[in-house]
């Protein structure tokens, strides 16, 4: 495949993990890893953005301790790698409510997953089959099953449901109130508050830096990834990323697993040592 050439080094580079950094395995690459540490040590400013919650980013931290910002949950929660700033956008507790109504009058016995405080919840107890749809790697946690009142006041930061339910009939009813994302390598459908996004989070970061989105690369390669490739002056689609991002990009790579995040890191660095 050809790769694109990038026009200057983006100041700061938000990276996807899944399918992005890391292989179809799982893991990260040492040839990623000691991409990654080039660019910070040339000055660039790395910010993890992922739909994950924070325990699943936890077991790669070592290779992520790099890292200067992280946006998990798809932007609902922001954080700096020194633990003293902090921004989340919870979906509202209503908003939670009426998504939970909503499945259930359509699916009697349906499913719906609450991600609050780095803990799972589910609204009923589920089989070793229904947990699989939502269990991440290394997330052994079982789920904590919500009472109705409790259900009535969370607040979470990113709600799931399984990826038969019909997207088209959540994201016309909750279009001004939910990011609403059926990813390609997932088996659950993901839902963020309308104002949070991968975008919005690179956008705090961007302004808590005095950096204009033009100055900031994102890398990607799913539907989650569409704002902050509109906001961000550099988006690097992965080969194997979905059309639609592709077709937004300004710059391409190979796939994640040919270390394409890598390849393209180190052409900006060589372009930059002149």
């Amino acid at each position: 495949m050809t790769i694109h050439a990038a026009r200057g080094t983006p100041r700061a580079a938000a990276f996807d993990m899944d399918g992005t950094l890391l292989r179809s395995d799982g893991t990260m690459s040492a040839r990623t890893e000691r991409a990654l540490r080039r660019y910070s040590d040339s000055g660039g400013i790395i910010i993890i953005a992922t739909g994950r919650p924070p325990r699943l980013v936890l077991p790669l931290f070592p290779q992520l301790a790099v890292a200067d910002y992280f946006i998990f949950n798809n932007g609902a929660v922001v954080v700096n790698s020194e633990g003293d700033w902090r921004v989340e956008q919870p979906i509202p507790n209503d908003t939670a409510h009426r998504l939970h109504q909503h499945v259930l009058n359509r699916h009697a016995d349906g499913i719906c997953i609450w991600e609050v405080a780095d803990r799972w919840h589910a609204n009923r107890p589920l089989s070793e089959e229904e947990k699989a749809c939502f269990l991440g790697p290394s997330d052994q946690l079982e789920p904590i099953i919500l009472s109705e009142q409790c259900i009535r006041e969370l607040q979470p930061s990113k709600m799931l449901l399984p990826r038969a339910y019909d997207v088209e009939d959540l994201s016309e009813k909750f279009q001004n109130e939910l990011n609403i994302y059926r990813l390609s390598s997932a088996p659950c459908v993901e839902m963020a508050p309308r104002a949070a996004s991968k975008a919005s989070g690179v956008e705090g970061i961007a302004l808590r830096l005095g950096l204009s989105g033009g100055e900031i690369g994102a890398f990607g390669d799913d539907y989650n990834d569409l704002a902050m490739f509109r906001y961000c002056g550099h988006s690097v689609a992965m080969h194997n990323a979905v059309p639609e991002l592709a077709s937004i990009a300004s710059d391409t790579t190979a796939s994640n697993d040919e270390d394409g995040v890598a390849t393209k890191l180190e052409q900006w660095l060589h372009e930059r040592e002149g």
